[in-house]
């Protein structure tokens, strides 16, 4: 009896110790970072309104009066993913592209709780501004999908081309529509719940993940059952490496984003969005955005659809074919959606 007790308490004081931890790193946040390592790392920075740092990265064309596109990455990635994928995109189409890492993710500070509308008054409109943007394109690929179509709302005479990559809909919604729901939705905490003494496992868990194990662990559901993935070499290595730069400031930023408030419940209604220029881009072979959101939210924009299955699931339309320029969601969207 007395073995039993020592190892039930030893389990106990082993439980206690994980969620102090986690409870450390939630209360130290990000760590401080100046602007000369954020230059050192190509990138730029603007400031919100209310005094947050938001890190991006221009690329392409600097040529006066080009037209602009802003690319939005997926979770757990930064800037660094996009411009990586459509820098020489954006080059040989004369467009300047302009990446930014999300809240929390890279260099960009986070916002606890936050609602994915108020992205685009705040972060967006510091960037927008620092850059003296007015009309943009913008895509999204994948948690990117839900600030593109914010900025469609918040911007609607500014947006002139909306790219939609394996986007996905609100719990909700899909509960509503009776789809199949994208993974992690429903079953992440709430902010206000990650903000509880007894969370602190949670942003353990993630240390762990992203902080602490290989980046392979991470990819291993967008690789599985798709050997294209796998011999993709320079598309493998370009997520791992962005998904290093995510945590470049540690993983407070990226485990509050995992919040249920944050990343599946938006502050808008899908419903209200409208765009005549639209392109909803979502391979069937998707693994991890069931792709009937795509095709249900093609239907209501009367956008563009691709959703042919190529082997490469819920990176199709980042990798293959379409990193050549004219295969592009960009040159799509500069094109326009109405001509042939």
């Amino acid at each position: 009896m007395s073995l039993l007790l020592t190892i039930i308490g030893l389990l106990v004081a082993l439980i206690v110790i994980f969620n102090h931890i986690g409870v450390r790193v939630r209360k130290k946040g990000m760590r401080p970072i100046s602007a000369q390592e954020i230059e050192d790392a190509g990138q730029k920075y603007a400031l919100t309104n209310d005094g947050r740092l938001v890190a991006y990265a221009v690329y392409g064309s600097e040529q006066p009066g080009a037209d602009v596109v802003i690319n939005m990455h997926g979770s757990a990635l930064e800037a660094g993913f996009e411009k990586a994928t459509y820098a020489n995109i954006c080059h040989a189409l004369n467009v300047k592209g302009i990446a930014i890492s999300l809240p929390g993710c890279g260099f960009t500070d986070q916002k606890p709780g936050r609602k994915v509308i108020e992205w685009a008054s705040e972060d967006l409109a510091a960037v927008l501004k620092a850059e003296r943007v007015e009309q943009f394109h913008i895509t999204g690929h994948s948690q990117g999908t839900p600030h593109a179509m914010a900025a469609a709302l918040t911007y609607p005479d500014r947006v002139i081309g909306l790219g939609l990559n394996a986007p996905f809909l609100p719990p909700e919604l899909n509960q509503e529509l009776g789809f199949s729901r994208t993974i992690g939705s429903g079953r992440t905490p709430h902010s206000s719940s990650l903000k509880k003494y007894n969370m602190g496992w949670y942003f353990s868990v993630f240390r762990i993940v992203f902080g602490m194990l290989p980046p392979s662990v991470a990819t291993g559901v967008l690789r599985k059952g798709f050997p294209k993935v796998e011999a993709d070499k320079e598309l493998v290595e370009r997520f791992h490496a962005s998904l290093k730069r995510g945590v470049v400031r540690g993983t407070s930023g990226s485990t509050w984003e995992t919040a249920q408030d944050s990343c599946f419940d938006w502050g808008f209604d899908v419903r209200d969005l409208s765009h005549s220029n639209a392109f909803v881009w979502h391979a069937d072979d998707d693994n991890t955005v069931p792709s009937i959101q795509g095709k249900w939210l093609a239907g209501l924009l009367g956008a563009d659809h691709k959703h042919e299955e190529e082997g490469y699931g819920h990176l199709t339309y980042c990798s293959g074919q379409y990193q050549k320029p004219d295969k592009s969601i960009v040159a799509a969207m500069i094109k326009g959606v109405s001509q042939p």
